[in-house]
This record gives structure tokens, sequence and C-alpha cells, in this order.
């Protein structure tokens, strides 16, 4: 069996006036040589539209430990759980679908889940904190997550 290098690239794309500006931020682990897994941001979060209703930060993440990806954040101010979705495609036609509900925890509200890449492809992630409290409904970043041969 061949040996694979895993590589994470985490890019995040801030939004402004219209245009996008890419922060790279590389991490490296070893598991095997051929194929890389990999997640980057690809848009900003989305404010609360047409609401004077504040938004809660949710300081959203993909990391890599031990050759397997976890989207994380920590829901500043505190209040859970986070709905995490997937979406299989970019086109609009594809829907986002509800793939884990994920509590908070502690008295910092941080939360986490173990997301994954496709073999094919690539797959998003997005995740939101429903309105409650004179808040607004809050969204994470959108993350793609795809593998790559070497």
């Amino acid at each position: 069996m061949r040996s694979r290098l895993t590589v994470l690239t985490a890019s995040i794309a801030l939004s402004l006036g219209g245009l996008a500006a890419p922060l790279l931020a590389p991490a490296t682990a070893q598991t095997a040589p051929s194929e890389a897994v990999a997640a980057r941001a690809i848009a900003a979060a989305p404010a609360a539209r047409g609401t004077d209703k504040p938004v809660r930060n949710l300081h959203d993440g993909i990391d890599k430990r031990r050759g397997k990806l976890f989207f994380h954040g920590r829901v500043s101010p505190g209040h859970g759980p986070v709905v995490v979705q997937k979406k299989t495609c970019a086109k609009k036609s594809c829907t986002w679908k509800v793939f884990k509900k994920v509590p908070t925890r502690g008295p910092k509200e941080k939360w986490e889940v173990r997301v994954y890449a496709p073999k094919h492809g690539n797959w998003y992630w997005r995740g939101y904190v429903k309105a409650y409290g004179g808040y607004a409904k809050s969204w994470t970043h959108v993350y793609k997550t795809y593998t790559t041969r070497f």
C-alpha cells in the first residue's frame, strides 16, 4: 500500500465591496503520499439581511488533526446548538442538507464536528445558529473540502 501525504490548506475569502481577497494558511500532516485532503473557506460569513438585529460570531474554522478534518468554533455571545449543513456541488440547484446538530459545551460555548472530503469532486460545509434572544440568525463561513492526487 502506498504511503500518502495529507495536506490541509485553509484560506479565508474576505468580501469587501464585491472584491475577494484570499488569505492562505497551509498546514501539513503525513498520512499518505498520493492524495491530499484539503479544506478552504470560499466566502465570507453572511450578515443578517434585512434586519437591524446583531449577529453572533461563530469563530469558525476547519483544522486537521491526525489526518482528520474537524469543523469547529465558539459561539459569541454564547447560545447553541450549531446546525452544520453540507452541499455536494456549487450550483444553486444543489440544496444545503442538515449534516448534524452540534451542541455547544463549556462556558465559552465551543462546538466541534468531524467533516469529510469526497474521493472525487468537492463538498461544501457551513453552519448557523438560529435567531434567539434579540440576535438574528448567524452564519459561519462556507468551506470547501476536496481530495487531490499528487
